[in-house]
């Protein structure tokens, strides 16, 4: 949407915090001395658990790594992102921001993972990872914002330009999460890793290497669900169809979920993917054990969509039906 569009200018008025977070000079800049928005979109969500152990997701800052899009407006180009939270009081004044690791070597400095809960609180001792100054009961809007900056892809993987070329436009992601009706203490609360922390590959090889035993345990819970996948569904009749058929793929609907299966080089591969979460479980040529290739999603997201085609595999003949080859199937 146009910076300047209507909507966008309503928004603006309603919530004048936002026009000061606009004019910060936040990265990425693309380059350009005057921040230039190109493209604004501005919504507004009640805050929540999911929030509360939300990371950013900073992309090409000060490292070699782009965003990129085989297809689309952004087709050969590459792109930085940039995320941060803001912390506003009754007033409608900017009380606080959280500086997150820009990269993954600040995180590694840092020795820790950094939550967006983090900016509820003025003081952190970095030595004892504790938190004190709570001005949980000042806030009454958090503001995450997604920057965005896209140029040509120069084809070069040397510095100091890496993939990046001549700047094309600059993106900015915001939403206003209101103050939730129990307040933003007692949501900090009732937040926790195991329901509200989004689960992903790279969380889970961060926690490995870290030995983070609570992320862990849940890599623990990913892998039973797996199991229990392959028990009812993948051995319980999906293999005979994938073994029998005559293309490369096979899909079919259960419910909300998407499932899409594909054979390659021999190994079974199927995906779930449902509105806001999906996983993707494989298994090698000539074993008994599947096993977690890919994730998006919260722990509670990831069993839903798992056991929602578990049920109707085994219970509604329509829906098993379904699941029929499909030669256009593409599986992450």
């Amino acid at each position: 949407m146009k910076a300047n569009s209507s909507k966008n200018r309503e928004l603006l008025d309603q919530y004048p915090f936002l026009q000061s977070i606009l004019l910060k000079r936040l990265e990425p800049m693309g380059g350009i001395a005057t921040p230039q928005v190109h493209d604004l979109n501005i919504k507004f969500q009640k805050a929540d658990g999911e929030l509360m152990f939300r990371r950013a997701d900073n992309v090409g800052l000060g490292e070699n790594s782009s965003l990129f899009n085989i297809s689309g407006p952004h087709e050969k180009q590459a792109g930085r992102r940039a995320e941060y939270i803001f912390a506003v009081g009754k007033n409608k004044q900017l009380i606080s921001e959280l500086c997150w690791p820009r990269n993954d070597a600040d995180r590694r400095d840092l020795g820790h993972d950094v939550y967006a809960w983090n900016v509820l609180w003025a003081t952190r001792d970095h030595a004892s990872e504790s938190f004190s100054d709570s001005i949980h009961d000042k806030v009454e809007w958090l503001v995450w914002v997604t920057v965005e900056a896209w140029h040509k892809d120069s084809g070069s993987d040397e510095p100091p330009e890496y993939r990046f070329g001549e700047f094309c436009e600059r993106f900015v992601t915001i939403t206003v999460y209101g103050k939730p009706n129990c307040g933003f203490h007692k949501l900090q609360e009732e937040s926790n890793l195991y329901e509200h922390l989004y689960l992903d590959s790279k969380t889970f090889m961060k926690a490995l290497f870290e030995k983070n035993r609570d992320v862990t345990v849940i890599g623990g819970r990913v892998n039973e669900l797996c199991q229990f996948f392959a028990d009812e569904v993948y051995f319980n009749g999906m293999k005979a169809i994938l073994d029998g058929k005559t293309v490369r793929g096979a899909s079919g609907q259960f419910g909300p979920v998407k499932v899409l299966a594909a054979e390659m080089c021999g190994y079974h591969r199927v995906m779930l993917e449902g509105a806001n979460a999906w996983i993707s479980y494989q298994i090698r040529p000539g074993e008994k054990h599947m096993y977690t290739l890919g994730m998006g999603g919260t722990l509670p997201q990831l069993r839903q969509i798992t056991k929602m085609v578990i049920k109707m595999w085994n219970s509604d003949p329509k829906a098993r039906e379904s699941f029929k080859p499909d030669d256009k199937v593409s599986v992450m």
